[in-house]
């Protein structure tokens, strides 16, 4: 009895010596494929559409950070030494790089005086700034990333930062780089349809952030505030009969800044406020919301 219980506790202890180097070679192998993996690159996109291109393009190369927080205003959000902090490692900056958006020189030059420098790509407007019926801070519009003309022209750039700063992904980079600008390209094309039969072209804006994706589409808005500023009484006046003129349903504000002018002029037209996202990371969604929103507004 006595030497079976032994026998079967050095069984006992075999086995659990067995399992503990099986564990242990186990964890050595999974270590070893961790340190064999390369480090992915740190990149940090100002805005959160600039990330979805950044992932698009770098896929699972790269780790990337986004600068301004969800809700938070791309004109008046100052980021804080906590988080440039944590941004301080990044190797590539992929901003807008429109002198409206203060924040963006903020990040830059606090991580500008660090060594090594990150390379920086800024966003390719794709021609002149749109026009508006309203100005805009700094005189034109920084929202470039709605635009598709000007996502597409800053792919090619993205990439070949990539590429340089990590050419073992160089295959990588380029692949995916070409199924972006194709879904770039299918989903412009897709814009362009459902937007080309509207029958009316001018839409009503509280904050004039739409120039560059009417400026694609053969569209104008008409933005009530005017220099980040609300309108004047007077000013109110006009819009309300420019809306009538054109026959307003509906008044577009960005999600989180719903004004009381917007709704003002709302009630005094009949129109109902309708938000729009213009800093959504899925950002085909946001465009394809938006040309949604659009054709409902003018009856399309």
């Amino acid at each position: 009895m006595s030497v079976r219980s032994a026998a079967g506790g050095r069984l006992a202890w075999t086995v659990f010596v067995v399992a503990f180097v099986a564990a242990v070679v186990a964890v050595s192998w999974r270590a070893q494929g961790r340190s064999a993996a390369p480090p992915r690159l740190r990149v940090v996109a100002t805005v959160p559409p600039q990330a979805w291109l950044v992932k698009r393009i770098g896929g699972d190369r790269v780790d990337v950070d986004v600068l301004l927080p969800p809700g938070a205003s791309e004109h008046t959000y100052e980021p804080t030494p906590q988080q440039v902090a944590r941004l301080a490692d990044a190797r590539l900056v992929v901003e807008v790089g429109h002198p409206a958006l203060l924040f963006e020189r903020r990040l830059l030059d606090a991580m500008l005086v660090r060594e090594p420098q990150p390379l920086v790509v800024e966003m390719v407007p794709g021609g002149p700034s749109p026009s508006s019926s309203a100005t805009h801070d700094h005189g034109n519009d920084p929202h470039v990333w709605l635009s598709p003309r000007a996502m597409r022209a800053a792919a090619p750039d993205v990439e070949a930062a990539l590429e340089r700063l990590d050419p073992a992904g160089a295959s990588l980079y380029r692949a995916n780089l070409r199924v972006t600008l194709a879904d770039v390209d299918r989903l412009d094309a897709e814009l362009r349809r459902a937007l080309a039969g509207l029958p009316q072209r001018r839409f009503l804006v509280y904050h004039p952030a739409w120039g560059y994706f009417a400026r694609d589409y053969g569209l104008q808005q008409v933005a009530i505030e005017s220099d980040g500023k609300e309108p004047s009484p007077r000013r109110l006046v006009e819009l309300v009969e420019e809306a009538r003129r054109i026959g307003t349903r509906t008044v577009f504000v960005q999600r989180g800044e719903y004004d009381r002018p917007a709704q003002a002029i709302a009630d005094e037209l009949g129109a109902k406020v309708v938000a729009l996202e213009p800093l959504a990371e899925d950002w085909p969604a946001t465009l394809r919301r938006t040309a949604a929103a659009l054709r409902e507004a003018a009856g399309g």
